[in-house]
């Protein structure tokens, strides 16, 4: 896939993600049980707060630099925690500016490394619908 069909596949995906968790009511953004444990407004942080790490990686990709392991359970479990102190549409404006990031940063990048396409394609549309599905089952939608 070149830098025009990954966007592309990625802004189908979100704007389906989107559709996704707007059809959840107000009331049940904060109902636990999308996924063991989180809510809606939890997965649709932790989608948008992914997209921000990619736009970091691929920046440090496009500098040349080796991404390190990290404790992506202890990660994921602070960005939850950090997501539950947010309000609803904070979460949806941040999540939008990270995914604008994550693009940004793809199409600064001179070529697109397996490492690059990897985190893109895996913490963008891949992720997104990973977890719009989770969210229709949710609502039965």
């Amino acid at each position: 896939m070149n830098t025009q069909e990954l966007l592309q596949r990625e802004d189908q995906a979100w704007l389906a993600f989107v559709d996704a968790f707007a059809a959840v009511p107000d009331d049940q953004r904060d109902q636990e049980g999308v996924v063991p444990g989180w809510t809606t407004k939890d997965l649709v942080w932790h989608c948008g707060y992914w997209a921000g790490y990619v736009g970091d990686a691929l920046e440090r990709i496009g500098r040349g630099e080796t991404l390190e392991d990290q404790d992506w359970d202890g990660i994921n479990d602070k960005v939850i925690e950090d997501g539950r102190g947010m309000a609803w549409d904070e979460i949806i404006v941040q999540s939008e500016h990270n995914r604008e990031r994550a693009r940004a940063a793809l199409l600064a990048l001179a070529t697109v490394t397996d490492d690059a396409l990897e985190e893109f394609t895996g913490e963008t549309f891949e992720h997104y619908e990973e977890h719009a599905a989770e969210i229709r089952a949710f609502t039965g939608s």
